[in-house]
């Protein structure tokens, strides 16, 4: 192995006088990313799609399937999640909630889910409930947050939003058990879960999905916290991916890069049901 790191730095050096550290850098970003299945955000190249109809096996037909999509935006993923539970005839189980706190990005999901099976919220979801602050970078933007990001331009707008706990709506609405729970409220997702604790402390979420990305630096958040979080109520953890979920033993430093991924959560009798594929670290072949 020695040999095979002498043979690397010599070919590094090689081509960064040759190509220029600025493009090595990139095609070496590009390789260590695929490497860790840290694929561009997209519902089908990311495992989201792939999840959504995952989840359609870990309960019988005719059982309700309660969904709920924090940070909804404009409706691409709540779209996806009506398209999953119609193409395994599950639509009439589907009991999706839709959460989007900006006014305008609200108005633009209201018609994009216009006439579909879909409970809309105009909220956000946090750890109490009360009023924040969106910072608003564009209109409809999926990049609006609750955190002010340091390079939004300077003549971004702000908007006062209600915002309530999972927990708190989940009892108000008598909703004992939910399937799945994706939250992608771009740095505000642990205040989200602890938002959810007496959810979590009974187990009464399947299956957690929870985006993780450059802007929980702007929030003070590590991908420890959720693990701090989850693991003592009984949660596994682990990366999605488009093959299978990646899950983890417990935190390590190697998976703190605030690159963006999505990351799943479940009880280890849902992990089993779920496809799963190895860790790079426990030095098995990527399949």
């Amino acid at each position: 192995m020695p040999a095979l790191y002498r043979a690397a730095t010599i070919a590094t050096d090689i081509a960064c006088n040759t190509l220029g550290r600025r493009r090595v850098v990139r095609i070496s970003r590009l390789v260590y990313l695929r490497a860790r299945r840290d694929t561009p955000n997209g519902l089908d190249g990311n495992g989201e799609r792939n999840l959504q109809g995952w989840i359609m096996s870990l309960s019988s037909p005719g059982e309700p399937l309660h969904v709920v999509d924090v940070g909804a935006n404009i409706g691409q993923w709540s779209t996806a999640m009506l398209n999953a539970a119609r193409l395994t005839d599950r639509l009439d189980d589907l009991d999706l909630h839709a959460f989007e706190p900006s006014l305008y990005t609200f108005g633009r999901l209201s018609e994009t889910l216009s006439g579909q099976r879909v409970i809309l919220r105009q909220a956000a979801l946090g750890e109490s409930a009360g009023t924040s602050v969106l910072y608003v970078i564009e209109q409809g933007s999926s990049t609006n947050s609750l955190y002010k990001l340091p390079w939004a331009p300077k003549d971004s707008g702000t908007e006062e939003v209600m915002v309530t706990t999972l927990d708190r709506y989940v009892d108000q609405n008598g909703l004992d058990h939910l399937t799945l729970v994706k939250i992608d409220t771009e740095g505000n997702e642990i205040a989200v879960l602890r938002g959810a604790r007496s959810l979590l402390a009974s187990q009464r979420i399947s299956v957690i999905q929870f985006e993780y990305n450059r802007l929980w630096v702007c929030s003070r958040s590590f991908l420890r916290d959720a693990f701090e979080l989850l693991l003592p109520f009984g949660y596994q953890l682990g990366k999605l991916s488009a093959r299978g979920i990646e899950f983890y033993s417990g935190w390590d430093s190697d998976l703190e890069t605030f690159v963006q991924s999505n990351y799943v959560a479940c009880p280890p009798n849902v992990a089993q049901s779920l496809p799963t594929v190895s860790w790079w670290k426990t030095g098995e072949k990527l399949v």
